[in-house]
């Protein structure tokens, strides 16, 4: 058997798509794949597009996703994607192709020997969970299982594969190809009792729901213990899709760009248990000395390396667990909490006096405000729906807005958050998800970072619906420009070197659908008429120029003093 053939037929038993650049060093692997059933190649425009469209064919389907590019500038390419995958948690498999085992150079201080060579394994390094080169053809059986299950144990991530050219045409016997057994972890979880010690003592606690939750598929679990106990929690903007736990519980999201009712629980809370959760410097602001000043924390994370304190919080209490084990103690040790009734309610006050949408908001003429257009797509998108945000200000306004439905799936690349995930990525959302209607929403800036994989959504006649969120220019750079340059703006619109080509024409060249939004009154229905389309549509929605995020910390404030600032006497914490 050509070992090509073997790699193909062993990927099969992984997935279904593999999304691919074209390339001298990788046509043996593709013509395998090629010729099985089971697999179905998705080429793209850029590899760049291809390693996008795995990280979501993941996330919304659950199956691996594989990307194979040529050597140099094809597995070059893909490092977009992987980056997304790496820092957000995502398994994938990255096969690159290599040249010939003879022109791969020996030494580090040859520049370069066969052509596009280069050292993939150096370069991918920082955001791979594990990289190899196989020269023995004996060892590609090992190497894919190694690769596997290392992408998807603990804490998970991408692995690759480098392939030299004539490793792929080699004949391999499938009766000698070495097997990999993987040695089984063990987490220990001790002295999980001590966190009763903590609960005693607490009045006002919060938890808080990170990727983790969702990693380990912990959630049914963890909100029949928020329900059971009436425990206030917060989600992450990673967990902002699930589902379960009573909404009166709660609190809001937190962080630099989240929502002022939220950032006023965590400040007065007393005890927050973080459950696989980062907690970087969007989360938390610049300065993590005033985060939570009052509050106990406690952190549980699969992954030791992050409870380290890098980010600078004290952390009271450190557990390194698998969060199903965690939880499954956790309701074992702990049967009651002391929450104050008061709690509650300063909870639900908070919630009422800062909402997001504000009647001033619907004031506008001749264009769009973005909060208002995101409560109207989140009343229009149903059950079992798919939103793709993608980068900066749209990213930040979905988040604020949007109310997930049951089922619905709400994700973007949150971590590394490059411009032009979302139209990439809803391809691999698509055919990962057949049957459920892919909405992907996109900056005007970030459009143009992919806009030829608006190419294979044509070809591959997915009814994916796009809406671009037409600012003129890049908004959220602007904002920041606001905050410490006095509008000094430097590529950020027409003005400043940066512009905008017209939409619709670009689409309809495409052979796509289109059509506009231009003011408040047109959003029902045209909103309804891009959700009903049975073809790959793009509505092109007008934003004013100006419009910004509120609220937004300001760097170094305290969480709950955001943009624009309140009163004085509203921001004394209650429990000082």
């Amino acid at each position: 058997m050509k070992a090509s053939d073997f790699i193909a037929k062993k990927i099969s038993n992984y997935t279904n798509h593999v999304f691919s650049g074209q390339g001298g060093s990788v046509v043996h692997i593709l013509d395998s794949l090629s010729k099985v059933k089971k697999i179905t190649i998705v080429p793209s425009q850029n590899e760049q597009g291809a390693s996008l469209a795995a990280d979501a064919y993941y996330r919304s389907s659950g199956k691996m996703g594989v990307v194979i590019a040529t050597s140099g500038p094809g597995i070059l390419n893909t490092l977009q994607g992987m980056a997304c995958s790496y820092y957000d948690s995502i398994p994938g498999l990255y096969i690159a192709g290599a040249p010939v085992t003879g022109s791969i150079k020996k030494s580090k201080k040859l520049r370069q020997l066969g052509f596009q060579e280069m050292e993939v394994m150096d370069i991918v390094k920082s955001m791979t969970k594990y990289s190899v080169r196989i020269t023995n053809p004996k060892n590609i059986n090992y190497e894919i299982e190694k690769c596997i299950h290392i992408a998807t144990e603990g804490r998970p991530g991408p692995t690759l594969i480098d392939l030299p050219d004539d490793i792929q045409r080699m004949e391999v016997l499938e009766k000698y190809q070495k097997k990999f057994i993987p040695k089984i972890k063990h987490i220990k979880v001790s002295n999980i009792n001590k966190i009763e010690n903590f609960i005693k003592q607490s009045k006002r606690p919060i938890i808080i729901i990170g990727n983790g939750v969702k990693i380990s598929n912990t959630s049914k679990e963890l909100f029949f213990l928020i329900n059971k106990f009436k425990i206030p929690y917060s989600m992450t903007w990673a967990t902002a899709d699930l589902h379960g736990a009573d909404k009166d519980l709660d609190v809001g999201s937190f962080g630099n760009y989240a929502t002022r009712h939220g950032n006023f629980a965590i400040q007065n809370s007393d005890l927050l248990l973080i459950l696989g959760s980062r907690m970087n410097g969007t989360q938390i602001g610049s300065n993590p000395n005033i985060f939570a000043p009052k509050a106990k924390k406690i952190l549980v994370d699969i992954d030791p390396a992050e409870l380290k304190e890098e980010n600078g919080i004290k952390i009271n209490y450190k557990i390194n667990s698998d969060l199903k084990i965690f939880i499954k103690k956790f309701s074992k040790y702990v049967k009651k909490f002391k929450i104050d009734k008061d709690w509650y309610t300063s909870i639900k006050d908070w919630k009422h006096k800062y909402p997001i949408i504000n009647d001033s908001m619907y004031n506008v003429n001749n264009s769009v405000n973005p909060y208002i257009f995101f409560d109207e797509l989140s009343s229009a998108c149903k059950e079992n729906d798919i939103i793709i945000p993608d980068a900066s200000a749209n990213l930040v306004w979905c988040f604020q807005t949007f109310k997930a439905k049951k089922n619905q799936k709400i994700f973007t690349a949150l971590n590394h958050s490059p411009m032009g995930y979302s139209i990439a990525a809803s391809i691999g959302a698509s055919l990962g998800s057949p049957n459920k209607k892919i909405v992907a929403i996109i900056g005007d800036g970030s459009v143009q970072m992919n806009i030829q994989e608006i190419e294979n959504i044509k070809n591959l006649d997915l009814p994916i619906k796009i809406f671009i969120i037409n600012n003129k220019g890049y908004g959220m750079v602007k904002q920041t420009i606001d905050t410490w340059l006095n509008k000094n703006y430097v590529g950020c619109d027409a003005k400043s070197g940066l512009s905008m080509p017209n939409f619709r024409k670009v689409f309809d060249s495409y052979g796509i659908k289109t059509c506009e939004i231009n003011n408040h009154n047109e959003l029902s229905e045209k909103i309804e008429y891009v959700m009903s389309c049975k073809k790959p549509i793009m509505c092109d929605v007008k934003i004013d120029p100006e419009a910004r995020i509120i609220p937004k910390l300001k760097p170094g404030s305290p969480l709950h003093d955001m943009l624009p600032r309140l009163p004085l006497n509203e921001l004394k914490l209650e429990h000082e």
